[in-house]
């Protein structure tokens, strides 16, 4: 049997931005050899690499599901105090290879899956001689580069050491693991430069559910961030690079926030052209996001899951701007009358900040719409403020008004301080209000290596602790299969 590679078109990702008939059946798959065999064909090469977003989404319980577990190591988001939760190894810092076996095995292997297809488009394309045609097959396979780079970047976060494979002729079980520099500098660089170089400064699909320029800009300027701090730790040098890329950016894209931050979560506004730059997204009835059940409470008279709810304490320290009332949930109807969330059955707030994409039926279904936030044009902007200050140890008038620009818009008091490390500390505080629970903040606290600040109590009997590394373990199936040594303390 011809096995598939290459899934059917997302559901509104068509040039024109509009959405496909969602109760059809999906007509158009390709074999690998069909792709091999048609690859002079650009409708061809544009739905092979439309696939690749449904590779990365992985069925209702991959991407968006998967980060946002991982997410709950860090201090925003908790879960509710139910019997054999295996959240709650993540919140104790300490991840069991058997415990959490489907988290890691999901995380691997859609990351994994999304390589192998991104390398059977790259080496499987023969770029047409004539000059604009080549730019548009380029153009195209822009989007393969960005997404191969994207998914390593996740990896070697995740991971740390895994096998390197750039052609469709390599498994990766034949491969060693392969040092996170030699990842770094082999692949995730490269191909995000190619895809700078390539794709369109406005994405194929007119909305942010494919990358452009920009997005790729923005994602090698976190990759830089991430250099420079653990486990790297380039510093300097590496921030400087962020700074630059970021920059530019915000000179020359066009690219604004957003006016009011509550619309960046509306579902009737998910497909305009605003801040999102790159992002997954789904259809509850077709390429589904994990923000119903899981997000309601279980004593919400929709009888919820209250699989991912707020901590109190960092509720309480966030500023009393739109954010945060956006955000938070703190009450809300039982089957007994309103109740408060600490007098409600878990005693803890809940996350409003994807509510609106519950399909109109809040806490009826597993299942929801909306879209998985991967990089926004806020991230640029903090990026700039946090990468241009610690590069040069210094705050410059730029980086006061990108920091600014995102308080402004949510009527939040300003940062005015231009001593270095008091503006370091205001940033990291910024980018954790602004992207809360937005799958963020546990890599933004490993590269900062301020998990023991804000997790103090988990922090000293943690694995991370223990064994001098912030990696979850390899999935034990391919460390039995290829004899591979485990991430110490697993």
């Amino acid at each position: 049997m011809k096995k598939i590679i290459y899934l059917a078109i997302l559901g509104c990702l068509s040039i024109n931005t509009s959405c496909v008939d969602l109760n059809q059946s999906p007509k158009s798959f390709l074999t690998e050899e069909e792709y091999i065999q048609t690859p002079k064909n650009i409708t061809s090469l544009e739905k092979a690499a439309t696939g690749l977003y449904n590779d990365l989404w992985s069925d209702n319980y991959g991407f968006n599901c998967r980060i946002m577990r991982l997410d709950v190591c860090a201090d925003q988001l908790t879960t509710c105090p139910k019997p054999n939760n295996s959240l709650n190894y993540f919140i104790d810092l300490i991840p069991s290879l058997s415990a959490n076996d489907a988290d890691q095995k999901s995380l691997w292997s859609n990351f994994f899956k999304v390589i192998t297809s991104t390398n059977k488009i790259i080496s499987g394309t023969p770029i047409p001689t004539d000059v604009q045609e080549a730019a548009k097959y380029k153009a195209v396979i822009g989007e393969a580069y960005f997404m191969r780079a994207l998914s390593y970047f996740y990896l070697v976060r995740i991971f740390g050491e895994v096998p390197l494979i750039t052609n469709s002729a390599e498994s990766q079980n034949t491969q060693t693991r392969k040092p996170v520099a030699d990842i770094y500098n082999k692949v995730i660089i490269p191909d995000l430069e190619f895809a700078i170089a390539n794709l369109p400064t406005a994405s194929r699909s007119g909305n942010s559910g494919t990358p452009n320029k920009w997005a790729a800009k923005v994602c090698l300027a976190d990759v830089y961030m991430n250099i420079a701090g653990w486990p790297l730790k380039q510093g300097a040098p590496a921030y400087a690079k962020a700074a630059e890329l970021t920059l530019d950016i915000i000179n020359n894209s066009g690219l604004k926030l957003t006016p009011a931050y509550g619309d960046l979560w509306k579902e009737a506004k998910k497909l305009d052209i605003n801040e999102h730059m790159f992002t997954l997204i789904h259809d509850a009835k077709f390429n589904a996001s994990q923000y119903g059940k899981s997000f309601w409470p279980r004593d919400y008279v929709g009888s919820g899951w209250a699989d991912y709810l707020a901590q109190p304490a960092y509720m309480n320290k966030y500023p009393n701007d739109d954010r945060k009332k956006f955000n938070f949930l703190t009450q809300w109807d039982t089957k007994t009358g309103k109740v408060t969330w600490d007098k409600s059955m878990d005693q803890l707030p809940a996350v409003s900040k994807y509510q609106d994409y519950d399909s109109g039926k809040h806490g009826l279904s597993a299942q929801s719409n909306g879209l998985t936030p991967i990089y926004r044009y806020a991230d640029a902007l903090l990026i700039y403020a946090e990468a241009s200050n610690l590069a040069t140890g210094s705050v410059n008038a730029k980086a006061l008004e990108c920091i600014q620009a995102i308080q402004n818009r949510s009527h939040s008091t300003l940062t005015t301080t231009t001593d270095s490390k008091a503006f370091d500390q205001a940033v990291i505080d910024e980018r954790g209000w602004e992207f809360f629970a937005e799958f963020r903040r546990w890599f933004d606290l490993v590269r900062r290596e301020k998990v023991s600040e804000v997790k103090p109590t988990q922090w000293n009997s943690s694995v991370f602790k223990a064994n001098n590394h912030y990696y979850l373990p390899i999935p034990a199936d391919e460390i039995q299969m290829n004899g591979w040594n485990n991430n110490s303390g697993y």
